[in-house]
C-alpha cells in the first residue's frame, strides 16, 4: 500500500522546523495518491489517522479548521530522503503562506502543515506532489476561507 506522510510545521526561533506526526494517505485506485485542490477546506482531525484512502473536504462555508493553500511537485529524480522532502516541502509551503493568508507566517494565528510523498509513493506511484495546509490549532472552527483573511 502506498502511503503519503503528513508533516506538521512549527515556527522555531530561527526558522521553520518540521515535527513528524502519524498521518498518511493511502493510494487510490490506479496508483493515484490521495490529493485535494488548492482552496478546498477540511477538518485537520479528518487527516489524523494512520492511513486514509481519501482526503475529505467540505465547502468552506461549512465548519472547518483547515484549508489547502498551495501544491507543487518536487523535482524528478531519486527520492531525496525524508529530510530532503521535509525541507523542500517546508520551503515550498512557507514561501506561499503569506500570499494566501495575507499575513507573514511568523505573525499569523494560523499554522502550516503539508502532505508529502514517501519513499513508497515516490517509487510506486511516481508521487512528487506536496499539498500545503493552513489550519487553526486552538480547537475553533470557521465558516470562512483563510484566503486573504490576514489571520
Amino acid at each position: 500500500m502506498n502511503t503519503r506522510a503528513i508533516t506538521r510545521s512549527a515556527l522555531a526561533a530561527v526558522g521553520v522546523v518540521g515535527v513528524a506526526v502519524s498521518m498518511s494517505a493511502c493510494s487510490l485506485l490506479g496508483g493515484q495518491v490521495a490529493t485535494a485542490e488548492v482552496g478546498e477546506c477540511t477538518q485537520i482531525a479528518d487527516l489524523q489517522s494512520d492511513e486514509i484512502t481519501e482526503i475529505p473536504t467540505v465547502d468552506c462555508s461549512e465548519e472547518h479548521d483547515a484549508q489547502f493553500f498551495h501544491k507543487f511537485d518536487l523535482p524528478d529524480g531519486d527520492f531525496p530522503g525524508n529530510d530532503g522532502v521535509q525541507t523542500a516541502a517546508e520551503e515550498g509551503c512557507m514561501s506561499e503562506f503569506e500570499n494566501f493568508v495575507g499575513t507573514p507566517y511568523q505573525e499569523s494565528a494560523l499554522f502550516g502543515n503539508f502532505i508529502a510523498p514517501t519513499q513508497e509513493t515516490w517509487d510506486q506511484a511516481n508521487d512528487r506532489e506536496v499539498l500545503c495546509i493552513v489550519y487553526l490549532n486552538d480547537g475553533t472552527t470557521t465558516t470562512e476561507s483563510f484566503e486573504g483573511s490576514g489571520l
